[in-house]
């Protein structure tokens, strides 16, 4: 049993106000009731909501907002972009790309954006959306999602109302438009971070494209171009246009000896000096990415697997180049905070704009605890210790906490109230079973083969 939400969390009500010009008074209200009821440990779930807010709302009209109201959630995106450049004044800092798969079970076909997709953490084909997300962080405490698309399959077909056929874009195509319309928005141009599903000639010639340095991981398949031992000739005689030979990056990093340390140096508090990666880097081409690129093999000390990144920044260390992709590691926080804290995996409404709303609001509230732990940290003459988002989260429900006991102690209708709504979700009652009986009509033997 959830405690009930006494009031909306004021840092929720401030701070989505920027919403204000895109939503009339009766759908702002009923955005800082659903955000403040997820902050608050409600699952994204519009019954459980209208339970914590003890039916303030009913069920229908939260879920009439959620996917009919009339309002433009890409309007709302582009108020939001607005607001975050507003806040923090940014100045560089990374772009962080990553898609995560939101799971539903086998009931959910008509949930919008669900294909069967395969899922290479779990190892197995699920019913569920790909989402691709934007992230941004300035590597210290500045961090939050700026846009978000949903992946379609290809030659597929949505799976909700009707069987509606649309263009199919890749992931990486995903990515260079949300890149392209936050540099449109304001954005200053950041280094780019992403995974090896990201590691491609395409994405790294629309990067280009839009003049953003990178730091990808590629796969070891890759390729590097090394001069040839002797001259290759066409078989007429006369010298081949190309004249190098290609070779794997693991087979052609075992050519080179130097070796550089990274990791923790020895602390006040008395731990050891501590190596995590060893390191190899040079300056090369690859077959499959035009140009040259710094390019770094990193083994992990601990576990002996080795990872391959390539930048365009050509004269920067191998320290950098690893310190600075560490920091994609925060949008994996992201997603953890996401599922775990606000529900998301647990939003499964039909319609598109419900969908997009859902995850709008999980945006909004990383983007909020985050600001939250921001102004905590920097208010005062002296910086603060950051906190973790979960402590956030604890600090509201804490507040949440502390407001109810006072409202038990002084309102009486409150209290009736809650002890009303508990009552009614005490008793269900069971369905009845239907006695099984012989029906009239037979079934021939014949009928019987056809069915096995």
């Amino acid at each position: 049993m959830n405690i009930p939400c006494v009031n909306r969390l004021p840092f929720i009500v401030i701070g989505l106000s920027f919403l204000q010009p895109a939503l009339t008074n009766a759908q702002f209200s009923n955005l800082t009731l659903i955000a403040t009821a997820l902050v608050l440990g409600a699952k994204f779930s519009l019954t459980q909501i209208n339970l914590m807010w003890l039916k303030e709302r009913s069920v229908s009209t939260l879920s009439w907002f959620m996917s009919d109201a009339k309002f433009s959630t890409r309007a709302m995106m582009e108020l939001y972009a607005l607001q975050t450049i507003k806040t923090y004044e940014i100045t560089d800092g990374y772009f962080l790309i990553d898609d995560t798969m939101q799971h539903h079970t086998k009931f959910c076909k008509w949930i919008h954006g669900v294909f069967v997709l395969f899922d290479h953490a779990v190892g197995t084909n699920l019913q569920s959306k790909c989402i691709v997300f934007l992230y941004y962080s300035d590597g210290v405490m500045i961090k939050f999602p700026i846009a978000f698309k949903i992946f379609y399959k290809e030659n597929g077909k949505r799976k909700w109302g009707s069987c509606k056929k649309f263009a199919y874009k890749p992931k990486y195509t995903l990515a260079l438009e949300m890149l392209k319309w936050a540099l449109k928005k304001g954005f200053p141009p950041c280094i780019v971070l992403a995974d090896s599903w990201f590691g491609i000639e395409p994405f790294i010639k629309g990067l280009r494209k839009l003049k953003l340095s990178y730091i990808l991981e590629v796969r070891s398949s890759n390729k590097v171009r090394v001069s040839c031992k002797e001259p290759k000739l066409t078989p007429t005689g006369r010298f081949a246009k190309h004249q190098y030979d290609s070779i794997a990056l693991p087979k052609f990093f075992k050519t080179i000896c130097e070796t550089i340390q990274c990791g923790f140096d020895k602390t006040k508090g008395g731990k050891k000096q501590k190596v995590l990666y060893n390191c190899k880097v040079t300056t090369v081409r690859l077959n499959a990415v035009n140009g040259k690129h710094r390019v770094i093999e990193s083994m992990d000390v601990a576990s002996g697997t080795f990872k391959y990144f390539i930048s365009d920044q050509l004269t920067w260390e191998a320290v950098k180049m690893i310190k600075s992709y560490s920091f994609r590691w925060v949008i994996e926080e992201f997603f953890r905070n996401a599922k775990q804290l606000s529900d998301m995996e647990g939003a499964t409404i039909r319609s598109e704009q419900g969908v997009t709303l859902a995850l709008c609001l999980v945006s909004w509230i990383d983007f909020l605890l985050h600001l939250e732990n921001y102004k905590q940290c920097t208010a005062g003459k002296l910086p603060q210790d950051s906190l973790t988002i979960p402590s956030i989260v604890r600090r509201a429900q804490y507040e949440n906490l502390i407001a109810f006991v006072k409202k038990v102690q002084t309102d009486r209708k409150f209290v009736e109230k809650w002890l009303n709504v508990e009552k009614e979700r005490i008793d269900r009652k069971r369905k009845e079973q239907g006695e099984l009986i012989e029906l009239d009509s037979a079934v021939s033997a014949d009928d019987t083969l056809l069915a096995a």
